[in-house]
């Protein structure tokens, strides 16, 4: 489904697949066979991987790659479960990457 970019964060918060309304942010589900990914890619980068039966977050793009993209993770870390983003961040070792991601948390 194609949405307004003033949507993402509420489909990101749920869960849900979506496009954004000029298709370079993709939200999908994808069956691993035993469990369930929520990936997201802006343009042709997976940005988020995200197992939904632990709800763990198993990778994030932190590092700078553009202004619309750390924008897009921040929200991204916003709106994902805080527990599971409280339990990724000990695997954020650059301390740029940390330094970024705090700030994308308002920490």
């Amino acid at each position: 489904m194609r949405i307004a970019n003033h949507k993402i964060d509420s489909m990101i918060r749920e869960l849900v697949p979506f496009t954004n309304y000029n298709a370079t942010i993709t939200a999908r589900i994808v069956d691993r066979g035993s469990w369930q990914e929520y990936e997201i890619i802006h343009w042709r980068t997976k940005i988020l991987s995200y197992k939904l039966d632990t709800n763990q977050i198993l990778s994030l793009e932190v590092g700078y790659i553009s202004q619309t993209t750390s924008s897009l993770v921040g929200r991204i870390l916003r709106n994902l479960p805080r527990r599971a983003v409280e339990e990724y961040l000990p695997y954020i070792v650059r301390k740029d990457d940390m330094r970024r991601v705090r700030s994308m948390l308002r920490m």
